[in-house]
């Protein structure tokens, strides 16, 4: 089942302009970025394969998560399932900026995928403790700002949800897949089992690499 989506737009008012907002939050998560470079989605791959394969983030691999100021996670594992806990305790505009709780894409990765739409699927539910009644989700790239969070409503099970984005870019510097679950208290706790993305058809004026 899919999970009806809705566009943040009512956040560009208060956020900062997205040319700012790569800076401040690279100075929030140095540390941590660095270890999740490093990660991607395992060893180096050859660009074909992640063209076709994609990226997924499962099981042991969302250990791979990073957290922003504001954020706590855990990964647990209850009744087989594997998941990131993930718990907020301010929204994306209050403070410092960051992706939220993200996986990062790796220089390979990146070389790969850039100039391409992508898509994202989220596996999620609310946690069965101070479950979050919504979250936000998102592809963060060269060009891509706070401005472009896209909500979703999870349920008490795990239930996809799939974004398609366009980045505005053709080439990218960074890549993150954020999620950042609703702030409020007792209902700030969010389930995320799964994260795969994959490349769809080439933007319009943008080339394919070649290196990798």
């Amino acid at each position: 089942m899919s999970i009806t989506l809705a566009t943040r737009s009512e956040l560009t008012m208060y956020s900062l302009p997205d040319w700012a907002f790569y800076p401040i939050a690279a100075l929030a998560v140095t540390g941590m970025v660095a270890g999740a470079l490093s990660t991607g989605s395992g060893p180096t791959r050859p660009r074909e394969e992640i063209l076709t394969d994609g990226i997924l983030f499962e099981g042991d691999s969302l250990n791979a998560i990073t957290v922003g100021n504001g954020l706590s996670v855990q990964v647990l594992t209850q009744d087989g399932e594997t998941f990131a806990r993930i718990a907020a305790v301010r929204g994306p505009l209050e403070g410092i900026q960051s992706a939220g709780a993200f996986f990062t894409l790796s220089p390979d990765e990146l070389t790969a995928l850039q100039g391409h739409r992508i898509r994202v699927r989220f596996r999620l539910r609310q946690a069965d403790v101070d479950g979050a009644e919504t979250t936000l989700l998102n592809f963060f790239v060269d060009g891509v700002g706070q401005n472009t969070w896209r909500e979703a409503m999870p349920g008490s099970d795990f239930e996809d949800v799939i974004l398609e984005f366009s980045p505005p870019r053709c080439e990218w510097a960074y890549g993150y897949i954020g999620a950042w679950p609703d702030s409020r208290p007792t209902r700030n706790n969010l389930d995320l089992a799964l994260v795969e993305l994959t490349a769809l058809d080439q933007i319009e004026g943008c080339h394919s690499s070649t290196r990798g």
